[in-house]
């Protein structure tokens, strides 16, 4: 939830998320669920809020939340719902517009949710008051860092090695991106894989990859060195 490229390459298309939280905080493997027509939904489970921070739909539909807005926050508990919960209702939403449009996000927490459907890239922010909704290109290489987390100067450097990894790497594949989101890069605090004292730490990378007919979600424990990969095909 807190480092997310989105990566198209010719047919394909990658969207991968590096969580960065407190090792108190563990995640189970993925779950499937179904929405009342079906449409199953695929996505790595965070048992504290029943939520998650990326998901796939059936329907090719991809759904990736950052913590934070705009700019840093400082918390205020108790919030109305998790933003996790908001990952998995905007991957089971019948009409990804109207669900950004008229779903309430007061009393939940600042958010940046990235949401990917037919050729359209979404960013909707939510900043504690109101929420910006963008339409951002979908055919050109991306990164985010979260706010809360990684500060200006930070992001922009993380910015600057992405760009800088695309220049020498032209062709990628889900398994370099992989290995590009578990970089070090020589600082602990910053680098893609993180850690802060074991008090925050990159404890997984989620990568989807989506192609014409089918797409799958792949989920990599860090601690547990756990892989799990789930498989879908659509229209």
């Amino acid at each position: 939830m807190c480092t997310v490229t989105f990566i198209p390459q010719g047919s394909n298309l990658y969207i991968t998320s590096n969580r960065d939280e407190s090792p108190d905080r563990q995640a189970t493997g993925l779950k499937s669920t179904h929405t009342p027509d079906w449409n199953a939904i695929h996505f790595p489970l965070d048992e504290l809020s029943g939520g998650s921070w990326i998901a796939l739909a059936d329907r090719g539909r991809v759904v990736c939340l950052l913590n934070g807005g705009f700019e840093p926050f400082i918390p205020n508990p108790p919030y109305r719902m998790s933003r996790g919960q908001v990952v998995v209702d905007a991957a089971a939403a019948e009409d990804t517009n109207q669900f950004l449009l008229k779903t309430e996000f007061n009393g939940i927490a600042p958010f940046t949710l990235l949401i990917y459907e037919n050729h359209i890239l979404l960013q909707l922010i939510w900043d504690g008051d109101q929420k910006s909704i963008a339409y951002l290109p979908f055919d050109e290489p991306r990164i985010w860092s979260s706010v809360t987390l990684y500060p200006p100067k930070v992001r922009e450097w993380r910015k600057s090695l992405f760009e800088k990894w695309l220049s020498e790497n032209p062709v990628v594949d889900r398994e370099s991106i992989i290995a590009f989101h578990q970089m070090a890069n020589g600082d602990p605090d910053n680098g893609f894989v993180m850690n802060r004292k074991d008090l925050v730490k990159t404890l997984s990378v989620t990568s989807i990859e989506l192609k014409e007919t089918s797409a799958s979600i792949l989920h990599l424990s860090l601690d547990q060195d756990k892989r799990e990969e789930v498989m879908v095909h659509y229209d």
